[in-house]
């Protein structure tokens, strides 16, 4: 029940972009399409995942009993940053020149969305957290508040018909309109789903 509980609350009560406000340029540069959105949520989704997963043993068994756990989210940061960079040279392997180099350049902008994605997780997942099925939901939940945000956020954005949006307001004026009433969507749910398994 700990696992669920830490999942839904960290997904939908905490959720760390429109809750917390976190890793905001990645939803604004994945809304140009939808296909691309599912994408790059899930390789984030992927790298907080293993974050937490890798990452919480060693601020247990390392860091907090050293006294260095003030590098959190440093160890947060490598690890999400290795398995986007090895799941983007898994996908580049077969490809042309071109092709790669733009996988590549995607593994890079990824990698620093993960770095602003570390501290936050890093601090959910070592402030308050007692055991390891906490800090796996924790992070599973993370992730997959991270992929909800991306993909709601390219759905809504490509439903936007730029022509009925007054001149003053098209491209980014439109998008941070839509991001604060989705935050303020993910706001009204706050307190529900971290109770439901209590």
């Amino acid at each position: 029940m700990e696992f669920f509980n830490a999942l839904f609350s960290a997904a939908l009560d905490q959720n760390i972009v429109f809750g917390q406000l976190v890793g905001m340029v990645i939803v604004f540069l994945a809304a140009e399409r939808p296909q691309d959105a599912f994408r790059l949520g899930g390789a984030l989704w992927a790298a907080c995942f293993a974050a937490g997963l890798i990452g919480w043993p060693v601020y247990a068994g390392i860091l907090a009993p050293w006294g260095i756990d003030y590098m959190a989210p440093v160890v947060y940061l490598l690890v999400s940053a290795a398995v986007i960079f090895a799941g983007g040279a898994i996908a580049a392997a077969s490809r042309a020149r071109a092709e790669r180099s733009r996988i590549y350049q995607l593994c890079a902008l990824l990698a620093v969305n993960a770095a602003v994605l570390a501290t936050p997780l890093s601090m959910a997942a070592s402030a308050d957290v007692a055991t390891f099925d906490v800090a796996l939901g924790t992070a599973f939940g993370t992730g997959m508040g991270i992929f909800i945000a991306v993909v709601a956020f390219a759905f809504i954005h490509d439903r936007i018909d730029e022509r009925l949006v007054p001149g003053v307001l098209r491209g980014v004026p439109i998008s941070l309109i839509t991001a604060a009433l989705m935050a303020l969507a993910f706001t009204g749910v706050a307190g529900i789903a971290g109770g439901m398994f209590v």
